[in-house]
C-alpha cells in the first residue's frame, strides 16, 4: 500500500477536488499498471501495488516491473517526480485498534534494533478510544520492552509513523519526499524557451511545479533536419528527463538560427544579443498566440550574465502582450546547479553543445541597451517578416509530421 500526503492543495477551498483529482491522474500516469487501484480517501490517495506490472508499464514512470523491492524502487523514482506530492510512503494496513497496530510493528522490530525510536500517531478518526500521544506511547512502550531500545524525540534514529482512520490504520517506517507544488495540468499551457545550458530546464521544472504544462521552443545550429537533429541531441534528451516531472510527452518548436543569422550582418555587434533575444521573445509570443500557450517562461537569472540586466531583460521584452515567467530571477548559480543536480538535468546540460546564445556571444556587449536602438536594428533586420516564416515553417512541418 502506499500512502500519499498532498500539502498546498489541502489549503484549496471549494475547487480542491479538482486538484485532488488531476493529481490522482497524474499518479496513475506516472505508475501506468502500478496505479489501477489509486483512489482517494480521507484527504488522501491510496495506492495498492499490482503484483505483476511496474511503475512506468502504461505509464510515465520509466521503470520495468521485477521483483517487490525493485519495484518499490521503480515506483518510488516515480512518484519523487510528481508535482503536488508532498510526501508518500510504503505502508502496511491494519485494522483500527492497537492489537493490530502492534502485530505490524512487531513485523519490523529488528529495524530499532540497536537504535534509538520515535513513534508519532495522527488520528483523523476522533471516535478511537485512544488519543493521538496514548497510542504513541502504549506502542513505543512496547518497542522499549522488547528490543531495548532507548527512545529519542527529537533525533531518532528511526520512527514509527501510525495513521488511524474511519476503517482501517496505517503503519509505516519512513517518509519519501516528494515534489511538492500542484499537480501539472493545474494551471494551464506555458512555453519555455530552451537553451542547452543548466538555466532553463530548472525553470522549466518549477513551472510545472507550480502546475503548467510545459511545452519547448529551441532555436538550433543545425542547416538540414533540424528538427530531427535537435531530438538526437541533449535538448530531446533534457525534454525527455522533464516530460517525467508532467507526466505528458512536450511538444518541441524547432527552429533553425540560420534565418536570424542571415539577417544579423546589420546589427552593430555589441547589441546582436540583446536583439536575438527580442527576437526569441517575439517568436514565443507569436506561438503562444498560435497554439494557445498563456505565458513563457525563460532561465534568466538577474545579472548572471550580459543579456541579463534590468536593462536588456527590459529591451528584450519590451511590448510584449503575454506574461514572461522567470523562476530564477534572483537565485545564484550554485542555487540553480543544486536543483538541476536534484531533478537530473545537470549532467545533460554541461554536455557539450551549440546552443545559439553562444554563437551570438562577444567579448564586450552592451549591458545597458536603449530601447530606441534595439527597436531599430529589430525593424532592419525584418524580424517580424522572420516570425512569420518562423511560424510557416512550423506549420509546414506539421503537415509533415515533424514540427
Amino acid at each position: 500500500m502506499i500512502l500519499i500526503h498532498y500539502g498546498e492543495i489541502g489549503l484549496k477551498g471549494k475547487n480542491r477536488h479538482s486538484f485532488e483529482e488531476r493529481l490522482l491522474n497524474n499518479v496513475r500516469k506516472a505508475l501506468g499498471g502500478s496505479a489501477e487501484s489509486a483512489k482517494i480517501f480521507q484527504k488522501r490517495i491510496f495506492v495498492e501495488l499490482a503484483d505483476t506490472r511496474g511503475a512506468g508499464e502504461g505509464g510515465t514512470g520509466n521503470a520495468k516491473p521485477a521483483t517487490h523491492g525493485s519495484q518499490e524502487d521503480a515506483v518510488a523514482s516515480a512518484l519523487r517526480k510528481v508535482p503536488g506530492i508532498e510526501w508518500f510512503a510504503f505502508a502496511q494496513e491494519c485494522e483500527p485498534e492497537i492489537g493490530a497496530i502492534w502485530e505490524k510493528v512487531k513485523g519490523n522490530l529488528h529495524e530499532f534494533e540497536g537504535k534509538t525510536f520515535a513513534v508519532r500517531t495522527k488520528r483523523s478518526d476522533k471516535e478511537f478510544p485512544l488519543k493521538s500521544m496514548e497510542v504513541s506511547g502504549e506502542i513505543g512502550s512496547r518497542i522499549g520492552e522488547k528490543t531495548k531500545s532507548k527512545v529519542d524525540l527529537g533525533n531518532p534514529q528511526i520512527t514509527a509513523h501510525i495513521e488511524i482512520m474511519k476503517g482501517k490504520a496505517l503503519v509505516f517506517f519512513k517518509k519519501e519526499k516528494g515534489f511538492g507544488g500542484l499537480p501539472v495540468g493545474s494551471a494551464g499551457k506555458i512555453l519555455c524557451l530552451m537553451s542547452g545550458g543548466i538555466d532553463s530546464p530548472v525553470a522549466a521544472a518549477l513551472m510545472m511545479k507550480r502546475g503548467c504544462e510545459v511545452d519547448f521552443l529551441h532555436i538550433h545550429p543545425f542547416e538540414e533536419k533540424g528538427a530531427e537533429k535537435v531530438q538526437k541531441s541533449k535538448i530531446g534528451k533534457l525534454i525527455e528527463i522533464l516530460n517525467g516531472f508532467q507526466q505528458r510527452e512536450a511538444k518541441l518548436f524547432a527552429i533553425a538560427y540560420a534565418g536570424f543569422y542571415a539577417q544579423s550582418g546589420q546589427v552593430e555587434r555589441r547589441y546582436e544579443l540583446v536583439v536575438f533575444r527580442r527576437y526569441l521573445y517575439k517568436l514565443a509570443e507569436k506561438i503562444a498566440k498560435e497554439y494557445g500557450y498563456l505565458g513563457v517562461v525563460s532561465g534568466d537569472a538577474l545579472g548572471q550574465v550580459a543579456s541579463q540586466t534590468l536593462e536588456n531583460i527590459g529591451c528584450a521584452q519590451s511590448g510584449l502582450e503575454i506574461p514572461v515567467f522567470r523562476p530564477l530571477i534572483s537565485m545564484d548559480k550554485m542555487e540553480i546547479v543544486e536543483i538541476a543536480e536534484k531533478i537530473g538535468t545537470y549532467e545533460e546540460s554541461i554536455k557539450e553543445y551549440t546552443d545559439c546564445c553562444s554563437l551570438v556571444s562577444v567579448k564586450s556587449p552592451v549591458t545597458k541597451a536603449r530601447r530606441g536602438t534595439v527597436e531599430e536594428y529589430y525593424e532592419k533586420m525584418e524580424i517580424p517578416k522572420l516570425i512569420k516564416e518562423n511560424i510557416e515553417e512550423i506549420k509546414k512541418g506539421e503537415k509533415k509530421g515533424s514540427p
